[in-house]
């Protein structure tokens, strides 16, 4: 370690605030290679002091919240390790593959520093003897990548460009070059290439090798393609890049630096690391887990990322709305689903999935129709056998709709091995809006299965890219009978089915998740819930074949500056219409008054707020709509 570094990390320790203080936690590593640092090295200037790097009193400096997202533990993440183990034991030959897959993007310090002095990959011995490797995708790699290859085939699958030419890319002009240089050996230079979609897509576009039963590689599978759904979309259109949504900013301009101490410059926006997904299952196991897992992050750190995903799941992923007639003694519920999200939902390794949780109950509270009930374990009620078709009606309370990827081998039999995986058998992941089969990576993120003949699916009429879906509940129903009627939307990161799997590998790595797996909370998370009451009494039987109805729009969207909210009031009462940005922060109120029934409209002015993704919410009498629009500058 440089001496400057060396005497700033004893004088640093002095004081309470430093990050690395703590003593319940293992301090963020220092080593350095001939490419990367530490990024306890990039702590030493980047931490917020009470006044730089701090919003509303609160550290929002890089590391702060990096150390506890997944990215920041993505080597120690103890369901991955778990996975390659698995996937070792069930294809022993293929050991040095494998791992070397795996750690291109999930050590990719140990990886690229291996590779670039000569070495043909990584392994995971290697990986876990290394504290520089087991720094997960740190500062000095994001920061590293040139925009040599990007948006190429081959830039994907861990194919980033990082050279030794020590130049650490950010996204802010001017940069001062000197600190750089004298305390960690680097360059600054400015780029936009650090804001842009194809930075995260060198890894989250990932092909994995498909080996048949005779031991042979035969192909290649996507295993995830976010990107590549995110370019079929409006977002890949109107460039709302990833970090628009998984970098929220602070609305306050900040200082980035402690050093120098006179530093005065204000950059804005200030991108937050905080990096939220929607692995809420292994961020609460690394929580209860750190000690034995080595982390350098505190419960705290993590019941503050814990808090962000989970507003992020429940607030900035998805619509619901429901339709409900009575009709030949049926009631039959119109439940419409709309992805917010510019990727699939759910996206990434196909172990997610996402499924309907229907209650009727009748007057006396008794359930006369429930589909998509679960247990404490994570098993889905009624679930059958091998997979859950896609449906477009439902009328039997075991059929259930999950929305997922299913895998298949070589011999079309489902899997739940990454490697023996040649296809989808399944794919009703809900697309992003804008999504059409005539795009060019179509052939590779294609609906599969029955959604792929659903006309409410990704559908309206001969129109694709609707981003929803919509399914029919049929329900046999007494007249004049109050019924109450619970939605929820629930998500889940692993099944157990998966676990049932890793379970059949006697394996440490294995072995240690399920351990941690096994006193974990298993439910899955409610992303959306909707109650309402139905009555049938005095209901003359009607046709239920009318839309989801929709009393609220904004346009132009996407916007640049200001829109306008176009909202209807059905009853008169107090109309709230209020919009929040992406993690549900209030940003304004446009509306907060008695209104009678009728048309109205208002004005949305955005000058002073960045690019991305912000909601509005009309609250009118028991009508409640939530609804996105997307501000580009």
């Amino acid at each position: 370690m440089p001496l400057l570094i060396t005497i700033i990390l004893t004088v640093l320790s002095l004081f309470p605030g430093y990050g690395n203080k703590r003593e319940d936690i293992i301090p963020l590593p220092t080593q350095t290679s001939s490419l990367f640092s530490g990024s306890g090295n990039c702590a030493i200037c980047h931490i917020s002091n009470g006044t730089v790097l701090t919003e509303n009193g609160v550290d929002i400096s890089p590391t702060t919240h990096w150390r506890s997202a997944m990215m920041g533990n993505s080597s120690k993440d103890p369901l991955w390790r778990a996975v390659v183990e698995h996937e070792v034991h069930e294809l022993p030959n293929y050991q040095f593959t494998i791992e070397s897959t795996c750690t291109k993007c999930h050590a990719p310090m140990g990886w690229k520093q291996a590779v670039h002095m000569g070495d043909s990959g990584y392994t995971m011995n290697q990986l876990k003897q290394s504290p520089l490797a087991n720094d997960g995708v740190s500062c000095t790699v994001c920061h590293q990548i040139k925009s040599d290859n990007f948006g190429m085939p081959g830039s994907y699958s861990g194919g980033y460009v990082i050279t030794g030419e020590r130049k650490i890319y950010g996204p802010y002009e001017n940069p001062l070059t000197g600190p750089m240089i004298n305390f960690v050996n680097y360059m600054t230079l400015y780029s936009i290439h650090v804001g842009k979609s194809e930075l995260c897509s060198t890894c989250h576009t990932l092909f994995t090798p498909t080996v048949n039963y005779s031991g042979q590689i035969v192909g290649n599978f996507p295993e995830q393609t976010p990107y590549l759904e995110w370019k079929n979309s409006i977002y890949g259109q109107y460039g709302i890049n990833c970090q628009n949504c998984h970098m929220p900013t602070s609305q306050i301009s900040q200082i980035i630096s402690t050093i120098p101490p006179n530093l005065s410059t204000l950059r804005s926006p200030y991108w937050k690391h905080i990096f939220p997904g929607s692995n809420k299952l292994v961020g609460k196991i690394m929580r209860d887990n750190a000690d034995s897992l080595q982390l350098s992050a505190s419960p705290h750190h993590f019941d503050t990322t814990l808090a962000y995903v989970d507003n992020f799941l429940k607030n900035s992923t998805l619509l619901i709305n429901s339709y409900t007639t009575y009709s030949g003694g049926f009631i039959n519920i119109n439940f419409g689903i709309e992805n917010l999200t510019g990727h699939k939902l759910p996206t990434g390794i196909p172990f997610r999935r996402i499924w309907i949780h229907l209650t009727v109950r009748d007057a006396g509270n008794n359930i006369v129709f429930e589909s998509g009930g679960y247990n404490s374990n994570g098993e889905i009620d009624g679930q059958d056998s091998t997979y859950e078709e896609h449906y477009q009606i439902i009328t039997n309370q075991n059929q259930v709709q999950i929305y997922e990827g299913v895998l298949q081998d070589v011999n079309n039999n489902v899997t739940y091995d990454l490697l023996r995986s040649a296809s989808y058998k399944k794919d009703n992941r809900i697309p992003p809006k804008g999504f059409t089969n005539t795009h060019p990576s179509y052939d590779t993120t294609a609906i599969i299965g029955s959604a792929s003949t659903d006309t409410n699916f990704n559908r309206q009429g001969s129109t694709q890219g609707t981003g929803k879906d919509i399914i029919t509940y049929k329900i046999p129903a007494n007249a004049n009978t109050n019924y109450s009627i619970s939605f929820e939307v629930c998500y889940q990161s692993a099944s157990p089915r998966l676990m049932l799997r890793l379970a059949s590998s006697q394996t440490p790595d294995v072995q240690k998740f399920l351990s941690m797996y096994g006193t974990a909370t298993k439910t899955p998370t409610v992303m959306k819930t909707l109650t309402y009451n139905f009555s049938t009494i005095g209901i003359k039987e009607i046709n239920s074949e009318a839309p989801l109805n929709y009393d609220v729009m904004n346009y132009p969207n996407p916007f640049n500056h200001s829109t306008v909210i176009k909202f209807q009031c059905s009853n008169a009462g107090n109309t709230e219409l209020i919009i929040f940005d992406i993690l549900g922060k209030e940003v304004t109120t446009l509306v907060n008054q008695y209104l009678k029934p009728g048309i109205y409209e208002a004005s949305f002015n955005a000058e002073g707020l960045t690019s991305g993704i912000y909601f509005y919410r009309l609250t009118s009498g028991n009508y409640s709509e939530t609804k996105k629009m997307v501000l580009i500058k």
